[in-house]
């Protein structure tokens, strides 16, 4: 999956911390909450998606700019979009030490919390990596749902979440904003493939009409002969279709 950097998080509305008005504070979460899961939502590909996920979280959770989505693919985990490049720095060191909160978020199912991590032992090679880049604490929750599998990581620079208040905000925040971005990538995701598969459906047409024309067959047993010849060769039967439509352009 191509990793994306945003930095459009001017766009967003912001969760002032500390709040000066716990109502208010609530309001404007609702709000943010609102505008970047229809702006997940409103994604035709994925990997925008995911950086709208990174920019909307470093809007709507206080005290976060860096923000970053560690997914699991074929080939393993990969940052998948991040809002700075110390956020990218902070997860691609998780990924290659294979610790810290973030892989811990990706294979459970609960929030993670990184307090302080100039005293933190449980990763202790990743907190080294942590500190070199700025980064005191970070919080990793994992996407609810099948799919993706990874996480939304959120570093704090500057300070430890040395404040038990303030860590239960961040790690509530960050919750609900992740439960949203998950129903909206999903969304994301079914445009996606459906895109995908309109396209494929086009193309295995496209070989159908070739096979017709030249053998003056119908549609029937047109999509036979591309199904025999996918099971002869152990190729999908779109990967037939598609070499026949391009040997036939040209």
């Amino acid at each position: 999956m191509t990793r994306r950097t945003t930095r459009r998080t001017a766009e967003a509305v912001r969760v002032p911390w500390p709040p000066v008005d716990e109502e208010e504070a609530a309001d404007t979460l609702v709000s943010a909450l609102v505008r970047s899961a229809r702006g997940i939502a409103g994604c035709e590909q994925v990997a925008d998606a995911m950086a709208r996920i990174a920019e909307g979280a470093a809007a709507v959770v206080p005290g976060v700019l860096d923000a970053g989505v560690t997914v699991r693919g074929r080939d393993g985990l990969s940052c998948a979009a991040h809002t700075t490049e110390t956020a990218a720095a902070v997860d691609r060191a998780a990924i290659e030490m294979a610790e810290g909160p973030c892989i811990d978020a990706v294979t459970g199912t609960e929030t993670v919390i990184l307090p302080d991590a100039t005293t933190e032992t449980r990763w202790p090679r990743f907190v080294q990596a942590a500190v070199r880049h700025g980064v005191r604490a970070s919080v990793s929750v994992p996407f609810s749902g099948t799919w993706p599998v990874g996480a939304l990581n959120l570093h704090v620079t500057g300070h430890a979440l040395a404040d038990p208040s303030q860590r239960e905000r961040i790690r509530r925040e960050a919750r609900i904003f992740t439960l949203y971005a998950s129903i909206a990538l999903a969304g994301a995701h079914r445009v996606e493939h459906l895109e995908r598969a309109i396209a494929r459906r086009d193309v295995i047409g496209q070989a159908k009409g070739i096979l017709m024309v030249q053998h003056g067959i119908d549609a029937d047993e047109a999509f036979a002969r591309l199904r025999h010849a996918s099971q002869t060769t152990n190729l999908k039967l779109y990967d037939i279709a598609a070499w026949l439509s391009t040997r036939s352009v040209t």
